[in-house]
């Protein structure tokens, strides 16, 4: 696993993401990268492997800072600056489905990437920086 820390955008597929937004700069050029995403996590079955839910949770964290930027401070180094790239909102299915990733990518079972955290010692740093994510939709 190419990680660095445990945010979500602390990582290599993570960046690999971003790497896909230096162009998009309307909705209809970002909405198709960050379905594209979070559908590679919620279609996987019965396993999350570890890159499609890095980027899966990298890109339900874009859903979330689009209308909460604040959400990246911590993140500046990593995540596509300035984001949102424009004031027109997010189809809603996004924010449905961002929320599904985050509790699917919060679970052990079935996901790979947590099991990498379990393993390096650090899942309930991951754990956490998923909640901290998820709590915006509560």
């Amino acid at each position: 696993m190419g990680a660095w820390d445990v945010s979500v955008f602390g990582n290599d597929d993570a960046a690999d993401l971003m790497y896909e937004f230096d162009d998009a700069n309307t909705v209809a050029q970002v909405v198709p990268v960050l379905e594209d995403a979070l559908d590679a996590v919620l279609l996987s079955a019965p396993e999350v492997d570890a890159s499609d839910g890095a980027a899966g949770l990298a890109a339900a964290a874009l859903v979330v800072a689009w209308s909460e930027p604040e959400m990246l401070e911590d993140d500046g180094d990593y995540a596509p600056q300035p984001w949102p790239r424009t004031a027109d909102p997010l189809p809603g299915q996004l924010r449905a489905k961002a929320a599904n990733v985050l509790d699917r990518m919060k679970k052990a079972e079935g996901n790979e990437l947590a099991e990498l955290w379990a393993e390096s010692g650090q899942a309930e740093e991951f754990v956490a920086e998923i909640a901290r994510w998820s709590a915006r939709f509560a």
